[in-house]
């Protein structure tokens, strides 16, 4: 090397060094503010605590109802609520709606009661507060992560906008089985998708918690609720530790690996012991196991059932439990501030162990600024200017139109070709009650906002010359009523094409609503029988917010749209698919089963001893198939793809390696669409009994027609683990199969193996 390269060479190291020197000093320049943040907010935690009574402490772990009560419903009528208030036995509010109360009320924490510590006001958030968007199940339709976190970034700015802090969102509960009704407020039966859905809504939700416009998620219903046996709400669960960690417990993992501030524990028990005193969920797995440093919270009024589940025999004894096993927060219950403060005084429970919920509770408060700016929340004069507005009407629009799946379309009937169509016919229920469009859990959701079918139709059509003829043909509560039966065939005879809408019902899908028979009700399937036999050309849009069951509809009309609760712009939503302004792209987060018989259900079929289709004594029934209506990841396009063959960068992988499976997909039809690509990975041996087939990967392609682009998809030993027999998370060396397809039942597939 002669001078001049050596003096270079001497130069750029130095420069390197000099540049590793300043980011290291950087990076321990952050280290050290965050540091010494730690160590002030714990400081002015401790220095709180210090100065609180027993019963101050008992009062952060106190949320009350907010809406007015009577002795008629809950018990906690009998409290004077400003009055508590004032006492510091009062830690968070749910459901306070008046701007003006709430105000009050953090203005009698702040400046009445003995250490002024603010409140909390919490509420259900599910899907929009304002602005309505599909059920959460609808959504997850999507598969659009970057949208879905999109609706809970907009249904925080607008429910912060109106003085709420903590939102008791999202659900994360896996569920095989649609009879339990609350399917419609997660994200389907996949622990893989639900997980990612989780990690979207959550940071949707909380954002960056310095900002009045994001608020406080809480994970729920930890854990098992979703398998409530025979499908009915606030049941018992039956599952063991193994299916509890395979397909229970990632979501609720991938929550907390995103920072959520709360956990809500389950009303349901597991192992025979109720969630909320469950010490294996809420200490074993959760503090312990997961590091987790947020708040548990009771559900509504469940720390007083604990007694009802005969685990107890007295509130007394619920609240120890409760307690003693991690839960920290009694919502509505009024069991810990009637109870804790003697258990600690007879020393049962260890103040210390107050102490430590206290501080996470005052933790929460700091980290949403409340002891800085208690009114902080309560600032915007005018909620109305932040609600509703046009980019929140639009994304209303576009992830409603991207949640809808198309199950059938015999013939091309859809879209609908306006050069062809004189007179669209609009017949079935749901316009009669726009409810339909906005589903229970709709927060401040108003019905005077919903753009119905036939209202987005016209919008649509406004340019054309095309007449849309409406008629119910139902009564508003869905029973048959003759006289509008036939005005309804009468409409259907004049049209070109008929659009029939049927619904569950929007009384029929949120909590509380289980059902034991989810066939479609026999008022809506008579009265598109009676269309379809005057019209040929009928095309059924379903609205609700589980899957149901339609075989008659499924076998006897050309095109069937699945539309969900779709919420404020549905209508318009609706339209743009129905007239080919939208091409669908959503693929079906939960299976559709054939008949109830079949549930619960899902396509995370293990492959048993006597495999279905390998002799007569295999697994199946004998008055139905085995495969359900529609399967998981299931949804038709306009236009049609075409798979490649899968290849693969490799063979064989090691413990560190990375493995590439890639594939082609081409646009085959004559129009742009878009498809969701799905990777499942299936283990040929294992230690315990395993699924065929798993989701461990998902991507969304754009293509014009006759396009073609390659998917890759990057596979490590981490997609191959599993809880064996001994409950370690581990992958086991051997072969492993890969399916790449557009569903969970049509895929391409082959081999690698694990060294």
């Amino acid at each position: 090397m002669n001078l001049t390269s050596r003096l270079y060479f001497n130069f750029r190291v130095t420069a390197m060094l000099t540049v590793i020197l300043i980011l290291l000093s950087c990076n321990g320049k952050k280290r050290y503010e965050s540091e010494k943040k730690l160590t002030s907010v714990t400081l002015k935690i401790d220095s709180i605590l210090n100065k609180m009574t027993l019963i101050e402490k008992v009062g952060q772990l106190n949320m009350l109802r907010g809406k007015p009560t009577t002795p008629t419903n809950f018990k906690d009528a009998k409290y004077n609520l400003e009055e508590e208030i004032k006492k510091g036995r009062v830690g968070s509010f749910l459901n306070v709606h008046p701007m003006e109360d709430k105000i009050k009320y953090q203005k009698i924490a702040v400046e009445e009661s003995p250490n002024g510590i603010p409140l909390l006001f919490g509420i259900d958030i599910i899907h929009g507060f304002r602005t309505n968007f599909p059920v959460p199940l609808g959504e997850a339709a999507s598969w659009n992560l970057e949208l879905i976190e999109k609706s809970a970034k907009i249904a925080s700015t607008e429910g912060t906008a109106v003085g709420f802090m903590w939102n008791m969102a999202p659900m994360v509960d896996i569920s095989f089985d649609a009879r339990w009704e609350r399917v419609m407020e997660g994200a389907g039966e996949d622990p893989y998708l639900g997980s990612r859905i989780a990690e979207a809504r959550i940071k949707g939700f909380q954002g960056d918690l310095s900002s009045t416009e994001t608020m406080l998620a809480c994970a729920k219903h930890f854990a098992g609720y979703g398998q409530v046996m025979a499908g009915r709400d606030y049941n018992q669960t039956t599952i063991s530790k193994r299916f509890l960690h395979d397909y229970i417990l990632p979501p609720f993992q991938a929550s907390i690996d995103v920072d959520v501030a709360s956990l809500m524990s389950a009303f349901t028990d597991f192992d025979g012991v109720p969630g909320n005193m469950n010490s294996y969920l809420l200490k074993d797995i959760l503090r312990e196991r997961w590091d987790f440093e947020g708040i548990v919270i009771s559900d509504f009024n469940s720390l007083e059932e604990i007694v009802n589940w005969g685990t107890v025999d007295s509130e007394e004894k619920a609240a120890f439990k409760a307690f003693e096993a991690g839960t920290e927060v009694d919502m509505m219950g009024l069991v810990y501030i009637e109870n804790l403060e003697k258990l600690i005084q007879d020393g049962k429970i260890k103040e210390s162990s107050l102490n430590t919920a206290v501080k996470r509770v005052l933790k929460m408060k700091m980290d949403m600024g409340l002891f800085d700016g208690p009114y902080r929340y309560f600032k915007i004069k005018d909620p109305e200017k932040i609600w509703l507005q046009p980019q929140f009407l639009e994304h209303s629009r576009n992830i409603a139109r991207k949640s809808m799946v198309l199950l059938k379309n015999d013939s091309q009937l859809l879209p609908i070709s306006t050069n062809k169509t004189k007179t669209i016919a609009v017949i079935g229920p749901v316009d009669e009650d726009k409810r339909n469009f906005m589903a229970t859990w709709s927060a401040w959701g108003k019905e005077e906002n919903v753009v119905g079918v036939v209202d987005g139709l016209k919008n649509a059509l406004k340019e054309e010359t095309i007449e849309i003829l409406y008629e119910p043909g139902l009564n508003k509560d869905l029973s048959a009523n003759p006289e509008l039966l036939n005005r309804a065939i009468k409409a259907a005879k004049k049209a070109d094409v008929v659009v029939c809408t049927l619904t569950e019902g929007w009384r029929n899908s949120g909590e509380n609503t289980s059902l034991s028979d989810l066939n479609m009700p026999e008022p809506q399937v008579d009265l598109i029988r009676k269309i379809h036999e005057v019209n040929q050309s009928t095309i059924c849009v379903l609205f609700n917010g589980r899957p149901m069951i339609f075989p008659w509809i499924s076998e006897n009309i050309p095109a069937i749209l699945e539309a969900w609760m779709p919420g404020t712009k549905g209508g318009d939503a609706l339209a743009d698919i129905l007239l080919g302004k939208y091409n669908p792209s959503g693929k079906l987060p939960i299976t559709f089963p054939r008949n109830t018989g079949q549930i619960p259900i899902s396509y995370l079929q293990k492959k048993t001893g006597r495999p279905y289709k390998t002799g007569k004594n295999w697994t199946r029934y004998l008055d139905a198939p085995n495969e359900p209506a529609y399967a998981f990841g299931y949804g038709l396009s306009y236009t049609t793809f075409e798979y490649s063959d899968i290849r693969l960068s490799t063979e064989n992988i090691s413990e560190n390696d990375t493995l590439t499976a890639s594939i082609n997909i081409k646009n085959t039809g004559q129009l742009a669409g878009v498809e969701t690509v799905q990777l499942y990975i299936g283990d040929a041996v294992a230690t315990v009994t395993r699924p065929i087939k798993e989701l461990k990967g998902f991507q969304q392609v754009s293509l014009e027609p006759g396009e073609t682009k390659s998917i890759d998809f990057k596979i490590t030993k981490e997609h191959l683990k599993y809880w064996n027999t001994e409950m370690k998370y581990e992958a086991d060396p051997g072969t492993f199969i890969i399916h790449i397809g557009t569903n969970s039942d049509d895929f391409k597939k082959t081999i690698f193996k694990l060294q």
